[in-house]
């Protein structure tokens, strides 16, 4: 059936799924609180509030224009440089990361970790001494913001493994979208908080940083308390870790070797090794990291040399790398972009954003509808066309001098096409995708995903800085760039694939003849 034909008969789609959604909604469901109590599941949400401010207020917004401020003298390459190792670190790590949450009996530990050093360097961006000079200061913060951000990212690895400690097939998808909706209200918190202490109270960015830090740990806090993933749990070994973490910092920040300055290392000393002699459920399962590490890098191998034997799904892959490419290096530079070339101050920049939040939420839901109507190629079509108009209008008024209002039409356009780019790419990849191997290849998606991360920042640097050719210039590249992933992807069909028994998710193999029981 063409595009046009789909489109065509959609009202009658609509009314279809209209009739099925009111017939499925009056089906008993399994009750959200089947497997915790609502207080765990908020518990465990706040945690998408908390890291949500860090990604809105340090990775998007200020952080970036504090490195590009006349106080520190910085330039798009050293935020775009700072960007790429951060991701290139963790596109390296991943595999081993992913070995030590299959081989642990419990995440929470790793996700308290990553979490309390992800905090401790976010507080320390800004961080300087007397004497030093502008490009000492920024050359530090950019080291601690690499560090900081590699936490961040590691962490929703583990973060997104605790949500089975919490749900059930049955109600999943509920808890999730009460995770993904408390993580939007943490965009709002953050960028409201922001701007009363640096607008109305007068404080630097620095403090920003600060506060950044100060949310993240408090709204992650009723996570690590109140989730218990086994029956023998103990908080206290991870409490013991923080306040050791925050006494060796006050340590550090002393200015004098006093008799409190020793006093303090003591105590941070003492609760390192209390934490280690508390009695709490044994961290990993029988078997070795080694062997689990090498075990991901054998099953990429394997899940790279079946690429071919399933049509449209490494073009898909390739596509995918252009496409969010560009979508996430133009979310990143945002901020820049606006204040450099536009001259917008930190309250039009924060309204910017919030107006990219607030139609990303709101044109979700509609393009999961869509995605359900007319398909993922067609949505995700669409979608790419509303990036493509976004582009437009940031080079547009730069270079032909169009009327700078119009500029506040683009983070509309890119918000709508952010929530439709994450409804349909990931339903897409479920097509192509053979159910027996969905988990090895929705790991490869996720491994495209932060490939792009790296590569996007890069040319962000490059085309600005070392070639001097200037914002917009970048901004035309990565049109460019998604122009390249919206062909590539025209190759690739939708329609629902019939898979054999073999690749079908239960399938099991017949033993050999003669064999007693089934080899694993």
């Amino acid at each position: 059936m063409s595009s046009s034909r789909k489109i065509l008969d959609a009202p009658k789609k609509i009314r279809e799924k209209l009739k099925d959604f009111n017939e499925e909604r009056k089906k008993p469901r399994e009750p959200i609180t089947t497997k915790a109590s609502m207080f765990s599941i908020f518990s465990w949400a706040f945690y998408d509030l908390g890291n949500t401010i860090f990604s809105v207020l340090i990775v998007s917004f200020y952080f970036g224009l504090w490195v590009v401020s006349d106080e520190v003298g910085g330039t798009d390459s050293d935020y775009g440089y700072a960007n790429a190792a951060s991701m290139a670190l963790v596109f390296l790590t991943a595999p081993l990361i992913g070995a030590l949450s299959d081989q642990a009996r419990r995440k929470m530990p790793f996700l308290f970790v990553t979490t309390l050093l992800c905090v401790a360097f976010t507080a320390l961006l800004g961080y300087e001494e007397d004497g030093w000079s502008k490009s000492t200061v920024l050359t530090v913060s950019l080291v601690f913001f690499v560090i900081a951000n590699y936490f961040y990212q590691a962490g929703l690895i583990f973060y997104d493994s605790t949500l089975a400690t919490i749900s059930t097939p049955g109600n999943k998808g509920r808890i999730g979208g009460i995770g993904i909706g408390v993580g939007y209200v943490g965009a709002l918190v953050g960028i409201l908080s922001a701007l009363y202490i640096t607008e109305t109270l007068g404080f630097s960015y620095t403090a920003v940083f600060q506060l950044t830090a100060a949310l993240f740990l408090i709204f992650a806090l009723p996570c690590f308390i109140f989730v218990r993933e086994t029956p023998g749990d103990n908080f206290w070994p991870s409490l013991m870790i923080l306040m050791a973490v925050l006494l060796g910092i006050n340590a550090w920040l002393m200015e004098s070797s006093n008799l409190i300055k020793y006093a303090t290392l003591f105590f941070a000393i003492w609760c390192v090794f209390s934490s280690m002699n508390t009695k709490t459920t044994p961290l990993f399962r029988d078997g070795s990291i080694i062997n689990a590490t090498s075990g991901t890098f054998t099953q990429l191998k394997g899940t790279l040399s079946m690429l071919s034997n399933f049509p449209g799904l490494s073009r898909f892959l390739v596509g995918r790398v252009f496409y969010t490419d560009a979508a996430n290096t133009s979310i990143t530079f945002a901020a820049i972009y606006v204040r450099e070339e536009f001259g917008m101050e930190d309250s039009e920049i924060a309204v910017y954003t919030l107006i990219g939040v607030f139609s990303s939420i709101v044109s979700g839901f509609l393009w999961g509808y869509l995605v359900d109507i007319v398909g993922p190629k067609v949505t995700l079509n669409a979608v790419l066309w509303f990036w493509f108009a976004s582009f437009t209008l940031l080079i547009s008024t730069v270079w032909l001098g169009l009327p700078t209002w119009m500029i506040w039409l683009a983070p509309f356009l890119a918000g709508v096409a952010l929530g439709g780019t994450w409804c349909a790419d990931r339903p897409y990849m479920l097509v192509l995708t053979p159910p027996r191997y969905i988990g090895q290849f929705y790991g490869l998606y996720s491994m495209v995903g932060r490939f792009a991360t790296i590569i996007g920042p890069l040319s962000w640097a490059i085309i600005v800085d070392e070639l001097g050719f200037g914002r917009p210039a970048a901004i035309g590249f990565l049109f460019i760039v998604m122009i390249i992933g919206y062909i590539i992807l025209q190759g690739v069909d939708d329609k629902p694939r019939e898979w054999p028994p073999e690749l079908q998710a239960d399938y099991e193999p017949e033993p050999p003849r003669g064999a007693i029981g089934r080899s694993r």
